[in-house]
């Protein structure tokens, strides 16, 4: 206990003078719809602590037994600097707080007894910028807002273009990323568009993925699509050959975000790539892969079974979409490695629908909070355990993409954290790391003890 006191107390400064930055900046954009949290949250803390919930995503010990991978963990959440400082007994924990009291730290425990603690959300494929325009100038979807990728339980989200990569620019991507990211997202990006050649920050993929940091791959690139440039197998080799090497040179994933159309070419130049050299087959993440037709989930199928990773676009409720609830009850019955499967949003990207004759007939958009509905939908409607449904956004996609210290509730972890009501799953209280990013409406101050050591 001690030892972590000390720890502590040398992150007094860290934590003093970010929370005093982020306070002014939210001073000059409170109106731009940023939640703004009611007292006391409204204040600075060294240290929050989260008291009496359900623990859910810690990371799966080699020597645990199957019937309690999805047993949740009665554990209090300390997090302080921006990361989870203790996983803590809750018995502990009372003499834990107060045994703060007399030193420099500020405290804020909340009680969050019976509800559901789950890690923050990642979201692979989120139009920051906006996305769509296939039917004119005046179809381009709205940027996003922060309020709302908050509300959708989303604390970790990688940003992409689409099909316009001439209008979209990278450099205001990154700059978005960039935005978010002061507000306590965290934040990471594609390279390119749909087309090919593809469009980059420093006129080189690799250079693109060595030299900047948020930039994790190309995507998301079309294939079997009638948006797609119809990349040539040499063209798709050259690209995955460079964007492997300078994902070793980086430290990164390196990978290439494809997006799926429904033609009946498939994916048949990736397969023809992997039979014919030696690129492995997970610098291939294959999008939309639930959501284009019956033949592509048979390929999906096929591709997990190697060894591939596939993204499902979740399903749009006021679509009356069902396809990926319904593919991922499929898989699990099969018993298909589900680990190789995350699911995402397409926020802010069109939803066009197309007749047999390919003319557009009815258009919609993508909404932040669809990640979430799936996680809520498949443990209230189809009884999955909370540990398997939340996997494919939390661990899946930060295991895959080398997020480091993300997907997991674990000391040394960001903290990335989603309260959810235990009846019906939504957010009560949104962390991202370490900052209040969201409390529930009906909140009463005396619900919360602010415990100060200052005089």
């Amino acid at each position: 206990m001690q030892n972590l006191l000390y720890f502590f107390a040398s992150i007094i400064f860290y934590c003093s003078v970010r929370s005093q930055d982020h306070r002014q900046y939210r001073q000059v954009h409170d109106a731009s719809g940023r939640l703004q949290p009611p007292p006391p949250f409204n204040e600075s803390y060294q240290m929050i602590v989260l008291t009496g919930g359900k623990v859910y995503g810690t990371p799966v010990e080699a020597n645990t037994a199957t019937e309690d991978l999805c047993m949740p963990h009665r554990k209090d959440v300390v997090m302080a600097g921006g990361r989870i400082l203790s996983m803590m007994e809750p018995s502990k924990t009372a003499a834990f707080i107060n045994s703060i009291r007399d030193s420099q730290l500020t405290i804020l425990p909340i009680s969050v007894q019976d509800q559901i603690i789950i890690p923050g959300l990642v979201d692979v494929h989120v139009h920051a910028i906006g996305g769509g325009g296939e039917q004119g100038p005046y179809s381009r979807t709205p940027e996003s807002h922060l309020s709302q990728l908050i509300r959708g339980g989303l604390t970790t989200i990688v940003g992409i273009l689409g099909t316009d990569g001439v209008t979209r620019s990278l450099s205001s991507l990154l700059q978005k990323m960039k935005s978010l990211e002061h507000d306590g997202l965290s934040t990471w990006m594609w390279t390119g568009s749909y087309r090919i050649p593809i469009v980059t920050l420093t006129g080189s993929l690799q250079q693109d993925v060595l030299l900047i940091d948020k930039v994790l791959g190309a995507g998301e690139l079309a294939l079997s699509d009638h948006r797609s440039s119809w990349p040539s197998k040499s063209e798709l080799k050259q690209l995955l050959s460079d964007v492997r090497v300078a994902g070793m040179l980086s430290g990164k994933s390196g990978v290439i975000h494809f997006h799926m159309g429904s033609a009946p070419t498939k994916i048949d130049l990736l397969w023809q790539i992997l039979n014919e050299t030696t690129i492995p087959i997970q610098h291939m993440y294959l999008t939309h892969m639930s959501s284009r037709g019956d033949d592509l989930i048979a390929e999906a199928r096929k591709w997990i079974k190697a060894g591939g990773m596939c993204d499902f676009t979740a399903d749009a409720e006021m679509l009356n979409e069902t396809d990926t609830i319904n593919t991922l009850n499929k898989f699990r019955a099969e018993k298909l490695p589900l680990k190789q499967i995350t699911v995402s949003s397409d926020a802010y990207g069109s939803f066009p629908q197309y007749d047999s004759s390919g003319r557009l007939i009815s258009y919609s958009m993508g909404l932040p909070d669809l990640t979430l509905r799936t996680i809520q939908n498949l443990v209230l409607k189809h009884s999955w355990p909370v540990e398997e449904a939340i996997q494919f956004s939390t661990a899946n996609p930060a295991t895959y993409l080398n997020l480091k210290r993300k997907g997991f509730l674990a000391e040394g972890y960001d903290a990335d954290i989603l309260v959810l009501n235990q009846t019906d799953l939504s957010p009560l209280y949104v962390f991202g790391r370490g900052q209040i990013l969201k409390t529930p409406t009906w909140i009463k101050h005396d619900m919360f003890e602010h415990i100060s050591g200052s005089p």
